[in-house]
């Protein structure tokens, strides 16, 4: 069973040799506003198991093995920041640093 941030959260039969990530691709992927990197399962007896190893050395999370009764939790990604809230951010620093230099100036 796949939930949160996938095109189409739904449950699939287990299939032997099918990881984490496969599950994630037959469930349509993921959306664009999924944490892909906080990604876990929640295993039938309540056990959390998330990425392993470091994203450099290790295999990620793509090759965890998936049980029967096993979920794949996918995050919604809270840090994300919407482009307008950036744009309007950035403008109005840039905005007060003029005003602070103009008045600075003008002394």
């Amino acid at each position: 069973m796949e939930l949160g941030e996938v095109q189409y959260a739904t449950s699939h039969l287990l299939r032997t040799g099918l990881d984490r990530d496969a599950y994630v691709a037959a469930s349509g992927g993921l959306t664009v506003n999924a944490d892909k990197d906080r990604i876990y399962v929640v295993r039938a007896n309540g056990a959390v198991v998330g990425t392993t190893g470091s994203k450099w050395f290790g295999r990620g999370g793509g090759g965890i093995e998936m049980r029967p009764g096993d979920a794949v939790i996918v995050p919604l990604d809270v840090d994300r920041v919407p482009a307008l809230a950036l744009w309007q951010s950035s403008t109005s620093i840039i905005y007060n640093l003029a005003v602070a230099v103009a008045a600075l100036g003008g002394l």
